[in-house]
């Protein structure tokens, strides 16, 4: 699934739910607020139609720094992922 800007999502919002442009950039602000509360809240959150929101913890790892060559550390992290729905999924293959 590829990453969509805020702009992008009300853009559809508005062409499938005939919504003026305020309304669908609000809603779409407000939808992600509402997720990223319950992310830190739960660290998942389920949203029918649309997939599964998750924190990730990623390990550390090694790398190679580009301008030394030296090898480097770089410490574990939380991050988001996105699960979508099965439609969803098929539709960006479209």
């Amino acid at each position: 699934m590829e990453k969509r800007t805020i702009q992008e999502i009300a853009a559809v919002l508005m062409e499938k739910n005939a919504l003026d442009k305020r309304a669908a950039e609000q809603f779409a602000q407000t939808l992600f607020a509402v997720i990223s509360e319950g992310l830190e809240r739960d660290g998942l959150v389920k949203v029918r139609g649309l997939g599964t929101f998750k924190i990730v913890e990623v390990s550390d790892r090694e790398s190679v720094s580009v301008s030394t060559g030296e090898r480097v550390l770089i410490q574990g992290h939380l991050t988001q992922k996105v699960f979508a729905e099965h439609s969803i999924s098929r539709s960006e293959e479209r």
